[in-house]
């Protein structure tokens, strides 16, 4: 009796500690985490190849044959020959501790994938689910190598800068970067460059700018207004600048650049005649030439040409090297010429001035020049001649001459007497 009494005993215990045992996973299924363990190189430029390495864990029971796939989207692509789909097989029970898998896959990023954080979708399946398992949230790490900030082009408006006048500068500034980049700051350094002060104060504004953002691949523009120098010497002043932003990861960068504008003025320049010795038609004489530099850029290598004409022959050279002018100051070139025989007032004379400014850039001015022509007795009545001058030296000299030899004969004859 007692024996039956403890079989008894022993049955319903083991039964107990069996019910337990099963009692534990009753209800119990495989249960699979995924996460990304790795992302080669991290982050990943746009265009560029990355290799990701996918963690999976199973921290429920045995999970057989079991598919992993991924399904790229935007800006994510499978290299060539990669699959999206791949058969684990059996990932284990966590009875023996948690068991994990890890599968790679090489993705290709789109050349426009914007900088930032992308989720890559991924699923899985096994038969122990009736459907796909859906995994959202990995994230793929995208960063262009540089965030670039270019100056686009820059202009001055007018072109060129005269002393003592104001001046719109816009400066283009474009994002090469595949982000949005923020906090733009530009700085015009007008304080001295090289050797040099630059002529140029800000109007309306310090001489910085900023700006909030710049969309990827997007150009925004910005404006200073300048006044330059009234005594600002005409020549092409190279102005520093300086910009600093930050992408959107916060990194901060900076960068220099040097834009450049040109200060000048249009030349003012007087030509006419100084003198002359030519009056009458049919003579030969000489003319002056002056060239007056009244603007307030310098002339250089400044070449007068005498064109020809049929109306008078010139005599000397047609062309006269001057050289430079300065500001405010003149220079003189002179001409020899026989005049012909006409009864005209004046002769025409076109004359070229050929010339750079302080710029170098090049000028020619021709000027018809007025030559006043007048007979003998209006040249002597406006005293441009002296009487009759000339013949009354002449005729001195022939009195002086017959005087002689009419004395050489009065003293012969006195002495053969």
């Amino acid at each position: 009796m007692k024996k039956c009494i403890l079989l008894a005993v022993f049955i319903l215990a083991a039964g107990a500690v069996f019910g337990a045992v099963n009692t534990q996973y009753i209800g119990k299924a495989p249960d699979l985490r995924v996460s990304i363990s790795m992302q080669d190189p991290d982050p990943v430029e746009p265009g560029k190849e990355v290799e990701i390495s996918f963690k999976i864990e199973n921290n429920g029971t045995t999970a057989d044959n079991v598919v992993f796939e991924v399904a790229p989207e935007h800006p994510f692509s499978l290299v060539p020959g990669e699959s999206a789909a791949k058969s684990i097989g059996t990932i284990g029970t966590s009875q023996n501790g948690k068991q994990n898998v890890i599968i790679r896959y090489k993705l290709k990023v789109a050349q426009d994938a914007i900088d930032g954080n992308h989720e890559i979708k991924v699923r899985y399946k096994s038969e122990d689910f009736d459907s796909w398992v859906i995994i959202e949230k990995l994230m793929i790490k995208v960063q262009s190598h540089d965030a670039i900030i270019a100056v686009d082009k820059f202009v001055t408006e007018p072109n060129i800068v005269a002393p003592g006048s104001k001046a719109k500068l816009t400066i283009l500034l474009k994002n090469y970067a595949t982000s949005l980049l923020k906090d733009i700051k530009l700085v015009l350094d007008l304080g001295k460059s090289g050797d040099e002060i630059t002529p140029f104060s800000p109007i309306g504004s310090t001489n910085e700018k900023v700006l909030a953002y710049i969309e990827p691949q997007s150009t925004k523009s910005i404006e200073f207004e300048l006044l330059a120098d009234a005594d600002a010497v005409s020549k092409s002043y190279k102005i520093p600048m300086s910009i600093r932003y930050s992408d959107a990861t916060n990194k901060n960068y900076s960068k220099s650049n040097i834009i450049t504008v040109i200060v000048g003025d249009e030349p003012d320049v007087s030509v006419g005649i100084d003198s002359a010795t030519i009056y009458n038609a049919g003579n030969a004489g000489e003319i002056t030439v002056k060239i007056v530099n009244k603007g307030l850029p310098d002339m250089k290598f400044v070449n007068v040409k005498l064109e020809r004409s049929d109306k008078y022959r010139i005599i000397s050279p047609a062309e006269v090297y001057i050289g430079n002018i300065d500001s405010d100051d003149y220079e003189t070139a002179e001409f020899k010429l026989f005049v012909e025989k006409t009864s005209d007032k004046k002769v025409v004379m076109p004359l070229a001035v050929e010339y750079k400014d302080a710029n170098n850039k090049d000028y020619k001015n021709v000027v018809n020049l007025e030559l006043p022509l007048y007979t003998s007795p209006e040249a002597k009545k406006l005293g441009l001649v002296k009487g009759n001058g000339n013949i009354t030296w002449v005729f001195l000299a022939v009195l002086a001459v017959a005087g002689f030899f009419g004395y050489r004969v009065w003293k012969k004859r006195k002495k053969h007497n």
